[in-house]
């Protein structure tokens, strides 16, 4: 059996790529010791053996949610419009970004799957999340289980499309997420997500 990708090389169509507006908060913060523990942590679960990247990121993910100082008040302001997001951390070498998410109310990510590896956790308030069942014959996406995720849920992705979703913040508050992406800090707007025609 072979092993789950951990880069989808399809190409983002530049529609798709524009399709799906979100603000940008400013650039990677300075490192805080909490910020280098977990991008060392992360260093390590990525050049681990692929069939531990999950169980790793895992173990990464609980020791940020514990961390109440890793993100910055200024990273967990919402933005009128849409969601944004907050690069904290760039690999040098290219290979994985930090990046936290804030969600005002109403605020949702497009149906989407991912062109690469995706680890994230929810670090304050409430985010829903609606899996996807893709059909590879119609292209088209069909809704599967709608969940709540509240403080300390954590998911872990490979790329493709065997992981559809929508996420989003269905309440009244101000909600934020932690997400480590398999990708270097300047593609983050237009090499994570894979949009996906969906059935709502």
């Amino acid at each position: 059996m072979r092993p789950p990708p951990l880069i989808d090389s399809q190409p983002t169509p530049f529609a798709a790529m524009i399709a799906s507006p979100f603000a940008i908060g400013p650039g990677p913060q300075a490192p805080t010791a909490g910020l280098r523990y977990l991008a060392d942590h992360v260093r390590a679960a990525i050049t681990a053996p692929i069939d531990e990247m999950a169980e790793r990121m895992e173990i990464v993910l609980t020791a940020a949610i514990g961390d109440r100082d890793l993100v910055p008040a200024e990273a967990r302001r919402a933005q009128p419009g849409s969601y944004a997001r907050h690069l904290m951390h760039a690999d040098p070498e290219g290979r994985f970004s930090i990046v936290a998410l804030a969600w005002g109310p109403g605020q949702f990510s497009p149906v989407h799957a991912h062109h690469t590896w995706c680890a994230y956790a929810v670090i304050g308030g409430t985010l829903t999340e609606t899996t996807y069942q893709y059909d590879a014959q119609s292209g088209i996406a069909t809704p599967r289980a709608t969940e709540n995720l509240n403080f300390g849920a954590s998911r872990f992705e490979y790329a493709g499309l065997s992981a559809v979703h929508k996420l989003g913040n269905a309440g009244d508050n101000v909600a934020v997420s932690l997400h480590i992406y398999g990708i270097d800090g300047p593609r983050i707007a237009t090499h994570v997500n894979r949009l996906v025609h969906a059935v709502h």
